[in-house]
């Protein structure tokens, strides 16, 4: 009896060790062939790529980015991944993107990028691919700010493939996902309801290579109501303010150099205060012209009145009294040209 058990155990451990290798083999997954070349036929291999902005939380002008919230979504066909006649026709499958072909997509004008979340790519039995995530950052968006603060600028998202050019890979838009939200968190400026996006070229310059790339832009318009109300206002009540020593006698020079001054050291309080708020670029915008028109203005009238104090004293008020006078219209003059000149032309 004990003979015949041992027999059997050996006789099974054989046959595992002979047929376990063809089981394997026959319940192994297939593997996927990574199509190393987006070209089809002689013609670019298409991806639908769609871009939906979820939210805009902050244009930062300073830095030169803004802060979005993005899904990104994209669509292809891959004939490798087309099912077996044994197969459902109606199954969806789950690859990680890494384990078939995709387009090697970065999003090249990115400063700082989280994924918030990240979908696999579903399959269907005729081997179409989607694939979607939501991206959350700060991207570039460098644009000429010399109108600030009536400026506008792009807020683009650019897609560039890393390892396709525009002979293998062809993005196009698509319309059904392509958009943004109808309700954006930021305030301070005005965002265009309908995107642009078209499919272009990058130019990578060290492999001398034109990439396929995908371009997203929607334009926003800066809301100039705050800095009107908030900024310019203020700064001309207090270049007005300093017109005041052409009222006060050419005798009392005390009082003069006082209210000089003192509108002198609220101009400068005040461009401190407003420092974080103005771009820090390399050339004039409308607005630095306006605050360096408006500080020299306070400087003059300061030193008008010294030269009218100083004539006072020297027993020639009238000559005093009569710069006073025409100062009075000549400031304000020169005022008015320089408001039209910095903000408006």
């Amino acid at each position: 009896m004990f003979r015949i058990l041992l027999i059997r155990i050996s006789l099974a451990f054989l046959c595992f060790f002979l047929f376990s290798p063809i089981i394997t083999h026959a319940y192994e997954p297939k593997p996927t062939s990574v199509i190393k070349s987006g070209n089809t036929g002689g013609k670019p291999k298409q991806v639908q790529v769609g871009i939906y902005v979820i939210n805009i939380e902050e244009v930062n002008s300073a830095k030169q980015s803004y802060q979005a919230t993005i899904a990104l979504d994209m669509k292809w066909n891959d004939p490798t991944l087309i099912c077996g006649p044994s197969e459902d026709k109606g199954i969806i499958r789950k690859f990680n993107l890494k384990d078939i072909w995709n387009p090697s997509m970065i999003i090249a004008n990115q400063e700082h990028i989280e994924k918030q979340f990240t979908y696999q790519a579903w399959v269907d039995c005729l081997g179409n691919v989607e694939y979607t995530e939501i991206v959350f950052g700060d991207f570039l968006t460098i644009a000429n700010i010399k109108e600030f603060p009536f400026d506008q600028r792009p807020l683009t998202i650019e897609l560039v493939s890393t390892e396709f050019d525009t002979s293998e890979l062809q993005f196009v838009n698509d319309k059904s996902i392509t958009g943004r939200d109808s309700d954006l968190s930021v305030a301070d400026w005005y965002i265009d309801k309908v995107p642009v996006a078209e499919s272009t070229a990058y130019h990578f310059k060290p492999g001398n290579r034109e990439l396929s790339s995908f371009v997203y832009t929607l334009s926003a318009k800066r809301n100039s109501s705050f800095f009107v109300w908030k900024i310019i206002i203020p700064l001309i009540l207090i270049v007005i303010m300093s017109w005041a020593v052409f009222w006060i006698p050419p005798s009392q020079l005390g009082p003069q150099i006082g209210l000089s001054m003192t509108s002198m050291l609220t101009l400068i309080a005040y461009r401190f205060a407003i420092g974080h708020v103005v771009p820090d670029v390399s050339y004039l915008t409308r607005f630095d012209k306006f605050v360096f028109g408006s500080t020299l203005l306070v400087f003059l009238a300061f030193a008008e009145a010294i030269v009218s104090g100083s004539l006072s004293y020297e027993n020639n008020d009238k000559l005093a009294k009569t710069i006073d006078f025409y100062s009075r219209f000549i400031f304000p003059a020169i005022f008015i040209c320089i408001l039209i000149y910095s903000l408006f032309l």
